[in-house]
């Protein structure tokens, strides 16, 4: 499993891993709180241990934390000076100092579990024709190992690497179900550890594994076109309230502040600055949600 870049900002991963060990025992503390991280970081594709990643969290965290300090100390200096510090610039300058930093510390905690949805995604969309073609190998004759490999030199992206360490598994000594059982763990996708366990089963038992391979193929097929009819259903009331917020509320709503402004003498010209604005950011927003709402289709 090649090494993820973990999202250590103004130094390299490497370092932040390498300087974060002075910092291991205060991560075996907060190791508790984070259950999950040793299976976010394994399906995540990153070569990390939970303790290491932690700590290197918390090496990251003081170095933004110091670097903002003292910028806000800089800040404070200059204000003090020119006789413009009061209150509201003091908890503007340790916000700055102390939560950015908490709240990167969160981001950086939470990003295996984002990269596991990333590459679950891109799993799912080649799923169904990593497992055709061993399917198809595997009905002409070809041995599983090595219709393991096709799919490994195959075309697939994050499967072809999955089935890549599989194979060297395979071919350093470890047995094929083995192998398959750890490709299992690996991987975030459900549809492709469903496969692979059914494959795994139907190997420990020695039942047909082209059949098998068979009932897989469609299953999966199944399951995207059903992913495809919910999202479909879901984009109809989606695209009302997209309609409702970008044209008919703002059309309406200019016009409705025009008479009431005309009667009771209010400035528009406030409101009219604030729609362009607020309209590109719901826009965005919104597209940020219909794109991650979207199933990951390879058929």
């Amino acid at each position: 499993m090649e090494k993820q870049k973990i999202p250590a900002i103004m130094i390299s991963s490497e370092k932040a891993l390498f300087f974060g060990r002075k910092f291991r025992r205060l991560a075996f503390g907060l190791r508790k709180s984070i259950p999950n991280l040793e299976i976010s970081l394994r399906e995540g594709g990153m070569n990390v241990q939970p303790i290491d990643y932690i700590a290197a969290g918390i090496f990251v965290f003081i170095m933004l934390m110091m670097l903002l300090g003292s910028i806000s100390a800089l800040l404070a200096i200059v204000a003090i000076q020119r006789q413009i510090l009061d209150e509201q610039l003091m908890l503007i300058l340790l916000v700055l100092t102390f939560i950015v930093p908490a709240i990167y510390f969160v981001y950086f905690i939470n990003y295996p579990k984002l990269s596991a949805t990333r590459r679950k995604k891109k799993i799912d969309e080649k799923v169904v024709f990593a497992v055709r073609e061993v399917m198809i190998k595997v009905g002409s004759g070809v041995p599983v190992f090595n219709a393991l490999m096709d799919v490994a030199n195959g075309d697939y992206g994050v499967v072809s690497a999955e089935f890549k360490i599989a194979v060297e598994e395979i071919q350093s000594g470890i047995p094929q179900t083995a192998a398959l059982e750890n490709l299992s763990k690996r991987i975030p996708s459900q549809s492709l550890k469903r496969a692979i366990d059914i494959i795994v089963n139907a190997m420990k038992s020695g039942s047909d594994i082209h059949g098998t391979l068979s009932l897989i193929n469609e299953m999966l097929i199944k399951q995207q076109q059903s992913d495809m009819k919910t999202y479909a259903a879901e984009l109809t009331p989606l695209s009302m309230a997209y309609m409702l917020v970008s044209v008919v509320l703002p059309s309406l709503g200019m016009s409705v502040f025009v008479i009431l402004g005309s009667l009771s003498h209010f400035n528009v010209i406030i409101v009219i600055y604030l729609v362009p604005p607020f309209l590109l950011m719901f826009q965005v927003m919104f597209m940020g949600m219909v794109g991650s709402r979207r199933p990951a289709i390879g058929i």
